[in-house]
């Protein structure tokens, strides 16, 4: 006989076989996977996977039977009992498995069917919710201490009408019906005496009465108007509550020894970390003082400055504090992770201790415990850790790219700098998270984000640069790698020499907005926080220690342009982490300084520095003390290395130095030279701001200053009182103070004068004069109640081109040009033939555009 193929059948290949069940394949395996190969395990493989399970140490084997719990079926959880042990397999489900999971799970280890149902009601869902709806009306609300009898009598006379229960628990709930019949006021239905026996009803018709409230309850649950999370909160507080979960079969209700003793454990360290971090930033706020009183410091000093303040014996000690506590906290969550879970589900105050510790330990540089900690939290929603944690909404926000980037500086530094090796450590870690948390994006957006950490490793810009113009709409799990990429790209790069392509690509993430601002911020501050624990550990220095390896590469992130941006918004602008984040940065770089031969200095880690100093001026200058420290100041800037010649001037008139860097776009190594040459300068914050009053008013800048200043010097050693006394006959008007000053150089020193009309000649002669009148008659005659007029014949008495077109260019920057024109057409030719002829002028001088020329001319005849 002949077979026919019919050719439009499509052939399916089969699908692939499943994965050896060792624990390297059932590790990285999907739940799809690791179900099928513990399904197709055969005796052989199961005897040798119990082999390997022994051979694990008691923590990696409780996280490999935490992670099984997490993918397998019951039907698989029962067969690899075996293998780890029917408590430790029981243990991991009620904690990390899915809750259809653990029911059936509870079943088949109990010796009953998987699907062991309940009688079937006869009458329809809808009827059941509208009569208990009814029945709580007329029979509970309102009944007051008899509520809970009449509660259970009707969760007595209903068994197995689940919706029907399941309604009426919800009612009860939110009547506080529910919570009345869980009372521990004697006589209560639940009540026991010393002995542990039932205060009331201690017979079958009591038990009957409190199986049917517990009945009432797991319907509740079954049916979803209410929750375990709430159970399990209740429970904490009020035993009654574990009496009813163990009544239905709910596990790790109500606190025990273990975890109490947890609570208590994890409040005093999570207590001592966060007021050593406090005393810590109480300090920084006092630095970013310290350093505005003490005035422009190149980086170098500034780095030196800070490690001399954060190394003196009255501050060492609080600096050494918030590094231990956090290490603290970090040893003990790391080791006693189950056991700190456990504890978390059974009671929410330690789960808010527990998220409050991962915050902490994310910005301290213990990233690896944070990630470890968010994979268990979040891995399975419905399990009950994920919902004792499912309140706790910003877990998938910047507390998992703080972590990200803290893990990523933490495997640098624990792999000597070895980007490979760190990729490779951090893509494990990531496993839990990215595979298995549907919700920050499963596992699609796991494979984009290792092509995210690849192309930062090979330095595959294009790649980023693609990748940061999605960042605002990326999962949290793409977020999560490309907040380790951006410590992972910035070591990659200054080791290949790309740190500008680098700069450029990054530069992309800080444009993608706040958030983007927040991932540089978090990724800098993770990198800086390894560098700390480095230098507190004693490996920082040396060819593998931190200075080597990892601090060109926080140098990189510190000076990209996206800095300014990302410190800015960083944690709301709040000043207090910005002068923490700025001491820990410039700090590890200073230091860093130190370990490298004058000739041998990366780049990066100078650029670094001054990056910081640039970008965060602002926040130094609002921190300025108001009493002056002036003897610790003096000391801090000797540590410095600033000439001690200068040292007395600076903290003088330190604050008004660092302003005049940016008044008058000075260098700090170009102020210590002036006042190193010219110390009357810097006498008095009064004198320092006289001279930048004059330096301006001649229009001159950066390199140019010290020269004015040594030419004012040789007509007069004085110089800097004539100009301190020129402040008390200053014009209030800022232009016409200029004004005055030019003309005062010009009268009593020729030589600075000569040097000023070289360097600004626009400020100088017959058409500067004029428009200084231009000035001063504006000034005068454009405020007055007939200003059109005053203005008009100001115009018409001076026919100089410089002063009509300085006269015009004020009308049209106040807004009022052609308000001037329209008012004074109304005058036919008085002034008319003036204006136009100054708003030509006006044009010629660039004072003006022609088309706004246009618009005011189109009013005068």
């Amino acid at each position: 006989m002949v077979m026919m193929i019919d050719d439009r059948t499509p052939y399916i290949s089969p699908p692939p076989p499943p994965p050896p069940p060792t624990p390297p394949e059932l590790k990285k395996a999907d739940p799809a996977q690791a179900n099928a190969a513990i399904k197709q395990m055969t005796p052989e493989q199961q005897a040798q996977l119990k082999t390997d399970v022994e051979a694990m140490s008691v923590s990696d084997r409780t996280d490999f039977v935490n992670d099984l719990a997490a993918k397998l079926d019951a039907p698989q959880l029962l067969k690899v009992e075996s293998v780890f042990g029917k408590d430790a397999v029981n243990d991991a489900v009620e904690t990390r498995s899915p809750a259809t999971v653990r029911e059936e799970y509870a079943n088949l280890s109990a010796g009953k069917p998987a699907d062991d149902p309940a009688p079937v009601s006869s009458v329809p869902v809808d009827q059941q919710v509208s009569q208990a709806q009814q029945d709580y009306k007329d029979q509970v609300q309102g009944t007051g201490i008899t509520s809970t009898y009449q509660l259970t009598e009707l969760a007595k006379a209903h068994p197995n009408d689940q919706a029907y229960l399941g309604e009426l628990a919800r009612l009860s709930k939110d009547g506080g019906e529910l919570q009345a019949g869980a009372s521990t006021m004697p006589g209560s239905l639940f009540q026991k005496d010393a002995s542990g026996n039932y205060s009331w009803g201690a017979d079958a018709q009591g038990d009957a009465r409190r199986d049917a409230f517990a009945n009432l309850v797991d319907a509740g649950l079954q049916r979803g108007t209410l929750k375990e999370s709430d159970i399990r909160s209740d429970a904490a507080t009020n035993p009654v509550w574990t009496d009813v979960a163990q009544r239905i079969g709910l596990s790790q209700v109500g606190p025990t020894d273990a975890s109490r003793a947890v609570a208590d454990k994890v409040d005093d360290l999570s207590g001592a970390q966060k007021s050593a971090k406090d005393d810590a930033a109480k300090l920084d706020k006092e630095l970013g003082g310290l350093l505005a009183e003490a005035g422009p410091l190149t980086p170098q000093q500034q780095a030196k400055f800070i490690e001399a303040y954060r190394n003196d014996p009255d501050h060492k000690p609080t600096y050494d504090k918030a590094i231990q506590t956090s290490q603290a906290l970090n040893d003990y969550l790391a080791s006693n992770r189950d056991a700190v879970l456990d504890a978390s589900v059974r009671d929410p105050e330690v789960a808010q201790q527990v998220h409050d510790s991962v915050v902490a330990l994310a910005e301290s540089g213990h990233g690896i415990t944070a990630l470890q900690y968010l994979a268990d939290v979040q891995r399975v929603p419905d399990s009950a850790l994920g919902a004792a944690f499912a309140k706790f909404t910003d877990l998938n926000g910047e507390v998992l790219t703080n972590a990200s980037s803290s893990a990523m500086a933490e495997l640098l530094a624990k792999n000597d700098g070895s980007v490979s090796a760190a990729q490779a450590q951090f893509t494990n870690l990531m496993d839990a998270i990215g595979k298995g948390v549907p919700a920050w994006g499963g596992y699609k957006d796991f494979s984009e984000g290792q092509k995210v950490l690849d192309a930062f490793a090979k330095g595959d810009f294009k790649a980023i640069d693609y990748y940061s113009k999605l960042y605002n709409d990326a999962s949290p799990t793409m977020r999560a790698f490309a907040g380790a990429g951006v410590v992972l790209g910035a070591v990659s790069a200054t080791a290949a020499g790309k740190e500008g392509d680098y700069v450029n690509a990054v530069k992309g993430y800080a444009q993608a907005g706040e958030n983007g601002a927040r991932l540089i911020s978090g990724a800098l501050n993770g990198l800086a926080e390894s560098g700390r624990l480095a230098q507190y550990a004693g490996t920082f220095t040396g060819a593998a220690g931190f200075a080597a390896k990892l601090a060109p590469g926080l140098g990189l992130i510190a000076n990209t342009a996206s800095f300014v941006h990302s410190f800015g918004e960083a944690k709301d602008g709040n000043v207090g982490y910005a002068i923490a984040l700025f001491g820990d940065t410039i700090g590890v770089l200073g230091s860093a300084l130190e370990c490298f031969p004058p000739t041998a200095i990366p780049g990066a880690i100078v650029a670094g520095i001054g990056g910081i100093v640039s970008g965060v001026g602002g926040f130094v200058g609002e921190l300025i003390n108001g009493g002056e420290r002036r003897d610790e100041i003096r000391g801090l800037l000797k540590e410095a290395g600033v000439d001690p010649a200068i040292i007395d001037n600076m903290v003088a008139s330190g604050s008004k130095l660092y302003e005049m860097t940016k008044d008058l776009d000075m260098t700090p190594e170009q102020v210590q030279s002036l006042i190193k040459s010219q110390p009357g300068i810097a006498f008095s914050p009064g004198h320092a701001q006289a001279f930048v009053d004059a330096a301006k008013a001649c229009g001159l800048t950066g390199s140019e200053v010290q020269p004015f200043a040594e030419k004012l010097a040789q007509d007069n050693s004085e110089f800097a009182w004539d100009l301190f006394n020129q402040r008390s006959n200053a014009n209030p008007s800022p232009e016409q103070y200029a004004q005055q000053l030019r003309g005062f150089v010009e009268n009593l020193y020729p030589d600075a004068s000569d040097y000023a009309k070289q360097q600004s000649p626009e400020l100088f002669g017959q058409a500067a004069e004029q428009r200084d009148a231009a000035v001063r008659d504006y000034e005068r005659d454009g405020l007055s109640t007939t200003w059109e007029m005053s203005l008009g014949n100001d115009l018409k008495n001076n026919s100089d081109p410089a002063y009509r077109a300085e006269m015009i260019g004020r009308l049209q920057q106040d807004g009022r040009l052609e308000s001037f024109t329209q008012f004074i057409s109304g005058y036919g030719d008085l002034w008319s033939g003036d204006a136009r002829a100054a708003i030509g002028d006006a044009v010629k001088a660039g004072r003006l555009s022609q088309s706004d020329a246009d618009n005011a001319l189109k009013y005068l005849p």
